[in-house]
This record gives structure tokens, sequence and C-alpha cells, in this order.
């Protein structure tokens, strides 16, 4: 309860019924929040209006629908939902289906036709409605997690929840199933919830449960902040686009991250809870009264207004932090001459400094020939071309050719590994060497494969092998 005291005696959370009396009723009109509260309709609208939604895939009305439903149509995996469900009561998951024709939750759990059945006359009969009142089923396709979030989120799906009003986009946190949430993104039930920030998308405090603090995904050594949200500019103006599509004046837009579609929207909160104020450690309250008035004129107006008015945590305040630096896709590299006797050090600079490729796609870091010729290792490059090895070889002849010389060639007191490379020009072995390097402040050592790279814009690419010490934004800018 500290963190709650703490945002209270700063006066900028907002409450219950600050909320509903200055922001709900005033800004969603009767008509916005009907919308909001039908997830059918809410699909429909946003389907119109270009704004990406997990696919529909049949519905459900009544009892008569029910028992002539055919439900051989399902595919292996899907969602089912109510209609006006709330707080996610009544979703349920399946993964697959087995040869029994079981369905498969997350946790393994066989789910029969007569207990879907069940959870339908469940939905039907109002059990998880907004108000208590008869229902509808739908079914809409299961959203694939990327592989980003594979090891922040325990047998469910993160969703990212941006709060946008008067078209700005003022604060955000993504939900993360645990297993004391039993794999579902509900903070009431566990799961973690780590602010956005909104500048950046990279993520910054975290909360477990309602509002204790966490910093790392229990049982691991994973740290919260600093994950980079895929997609982050799309999803704020899809933000902005839906409410606009539907009329809401301040709003909850509810995301899923698809591998290969990317972010869509599964759910308009007309009546956001407030709890994303605690894993942002901050207050609702001085932004909406911030943004309040302004004149929006479009989305990408709307988008920056949002990144510069509620842009919380600076770059330096991420890098405190996260304890890692903040790097774009081109940086600044150092590298350290060989070191040889004094008289040959004295003619040269002491550094190489060179415009290198943040490379996340590869694993290992690779230099120019050429540069590594300036940094004294000509030597070991002219014994290593010694053995003739050619340049584009087959898988089976990089390994054979690995094995007969790859003793001899270590030998050397520069080569201390070598490297078979598979890229779309074939494949090729390598000497790898260790330099000494300095990025964004950083001084460390790297392996790397050296190659000709003069007809390729880069002397330098650093694979992620050589990354975890840095946090990647790919908008970070280069300073030339």
């Amino acid at each position: 309860m500290n963190l709650i005291k703490a945002l209270q005696n700063r006066k900028r959370v907002l409450g219950i019924n600050e909320r509903n009396l200055r922001y709900i009723r005033p800004y969603n009109r009767r008509k916005a929040k009907r919308i909001a509260d039908n997830k059918l309709l809410t699909k429909i609208i946003l389907t119109k209006n270009e704004i990406p939604v997990p696919q529909l895939i049949a519905s459900i009305g009544n009892y008569a629908e029910l028992e002539s439903f055919d439900w051989n149509m399902l595919p292996s995996s899907f969602v089912i939902k109510p209609v006006t469900g709330l707080e996610g009561g009544g979703i349920e998951i399946f993964y697959n289906r087995d040869k029994q024709g079981n369905w498969i939750k997350a946790d393994r759990t066989r789910v029969s036709l007569e207990q879907i059945k069940t959870l339908a006359r469940s939905i039907l009969d109002g059990k998880f409605s907004l108000h208590n009142s008869p229902d509808k089923v739908f079914f809409e396709e299961r959203v694939k997690m990327p592989k980003i979030f594979k090891y922040y989120a325990y047998k469910g799906a993160p969703d990212i929840r941006i709060v946008v009003f008067n078209n700005i986009p003022i604060m955000s946190y993504v939900r993360l199933p645990t297993k004391q949430s039993n794999g579902k993104g509900n903070l009431a039930l566990g799961a973690i919830g780590a602010a956005i920030d909104i500048s950046t998308g990279i993520t910054t405090n975290a909360i477990i449960g309602k509002s204790q603090p966490v910093e790392f995904i229990p049982g691991t050594n994973l740290r919260l902040s600093g994950l980079k949200i895929p997609y982050w500019n799309r999803i704020l103006r899809y933000a902005i686009e839906a409410q606009k599509a539907t009329g809401l004046g301040f709003a909850a837009i509810d995301f899923l991250m698809d591998r290969e579609k990317g972010p869509m929207i599964v759910e308009l909160n007309a009546r956001p809870g407030l709890s994303i104020q605690l894993s942002n450690k901050d207050g609702l309250k001085w932004r909406l009264e911030k943004a309040q008035g302004l004149r929006v004129k479009s989305v990408a107006q709307g988008v920056r207004l949002g990144k510069d008015l509620f842009g919380g945590e600076i770059e330096e305040e991420v890098e405190n932090i996260t304890g890692k630096q903040v790097i774009g896709f081109v940086e600044w590299a150092n590298l350290y001459h060989k070191e040889e006797n004094l008289e040959e050090k004295r003619k040269k600079p002491e550094v190489e400094k060179v415009k290198a490729k943040i490379d996340t796609g590869a694993m290992i870091t690779s230099v120019d020939s050429n540069l590594a010729v300036k940094l004294g290792y000509k030597e070991a490059l002219d014994y290593f071309n010694k053995f003739n090895i050619p340049d584009n070889l087959t898988r089976s002849q990089a390994k054979e050719l690995s094995k007969r010389y790859g003793a001899t060639i270590e030998n050397h007191e520069d080569i201390v590994d070598l490297s078979i490379i598979h890229s779309s020009h074939g494949t090729t072995l390598r000497p790898m060497i260790l330099f000494m390097i300095t990025i964004s402040g950083i001084k460390y050592e790297v392996k790397a494969n050296v190659v000709d790279r003069s007809r390729l814009i880069y002397p330098m690419i650093i694979g992620r092998r050589d990354l975890s010490q840095f946090i990647i934004d790919p908008t970070k800018k280069f300073n030339a």
C-alpha cells in the first residue's frame, strides 16, 4: 500500500469517482460506450476503419443457434469470448486439439465439446456480462505470441494497454501472465503490470498483483525494465485511430501482438481501471489535465504530443533503471590497435573510429579485413591466407576444412577460433580475432570474424552475442 499512498500524497492519482464524473460522463457518450461494451460491434467498426483486429470465426446469439451450431467448423486453435464480457470473464484460449477431439488449453488441460457447450450456455445466460443480462458467444482466431515475449509471459499472451484521451496517448503498460495468475494477464490474480514509456516504447517500472513492486520475472534473473515493445509507433497510431472511429473521448485500448500480423486491438474499455497508475508510479490526473483542451489535428500530431508530453522516462532514466546503455542501429565504435612496441605505437593513433552497424540479426561480430590490418593484425591474416581456403564453400566443405586446419590455424597467437558463416552468398570459413572496442562509452572485448567488407556500407557489424549490455532503440538517430 505504500506505493498507493505515495501517489496520493503527490495529488496526481485519479480516483474512481473523479474518473466517472470528470472524464467518463462528459467524454464518453452513450453510443460510444455501447460500441466499447460490445466486442463484436467493436470488431465491425474497427475493421471498417482498417484497424487490425483478430479475425472473427463464428458467433452464437441464442440457445437455438447453440443447438444447431456446427462445432466441426472450429479450427484446432481459437478463442471463445462473451460479446459483453467483463474483466476477462468467460474467455478461454485453445491451442490445439487431440486425437479424441478434445481441445487443449495453455496449461495442457483437455476440454471436451460438452464442456465448451457448458461454457457457451453460461455466456448466453449472462454469467460474465457487463450488466448480468443475456449475452452472445463469439469465436475468433488465436493470436500467436511473438518470440520476444516467450520468457516474459507464462502460458499466455501479454496484452498492451494504451490510455487515450483527446486523441493523445497518455499512459501505457503491458500485462504479463504469471504462474500465479494461471497464465492470465489479470493483476488481481497475480499477473505483472510493467509500465511502458510513451516516448520510447521501453518498459520501466513494474508491479505484480495489485501493488507489489517487482524487478524480475519471478524465478528468473530476467529484468522487467528495458523490454522494447515492437511496433510501438504503430500501436500508438492505432490507439488514436480507434478512439476517433468509436467516438470515445477517454478510453483504454487493449492490444495483442501477433508474430506475423503485428499489433491487433482486442478490446476497448470505456471505463478504464486505474492500476496502470501503480505500474507507472505516476498518476493519470495531471496527464489528463495537461491533454484536456489541446487541439489535435491529426493522428501523427496526437502521437507526437503523447511522446513529447508524457515520455516520462527519458533515455538517461531508462539507462539508470536498466543499468544498460541505449544505442541505435548505427553507432560510432572505437577499435584499439594491437599492442606493439612503444616506437610503433607512437606512429599511429591509439584507435580507429568507424561506423558500426548494430545487427541483432547476426550472432557474431564481423570486422573488415582492411580495418584489421590497420589495427595490427596483418601477420595473422597473412598466416590464415596461406591455407588458400576458398571464399565460397558448401556446408560440408566448410566443416571438413575447419576440422582439417582448425588446430593448426589457431596456433597463431592472434587467431582464437575459426567461424563457419552461412549467408545468402554461400558458406565461408573465417578467422576469429579478439578486438578491444568502445561503444557508447563502454569498453569491452569482442571475438569477431574477419572478412573483406570493402564493398559493404559498414566496416563492422556487431552481433547480438556482444550486445547484452545494451538496449537497442531503432528510433534513436545516429549522431554523425
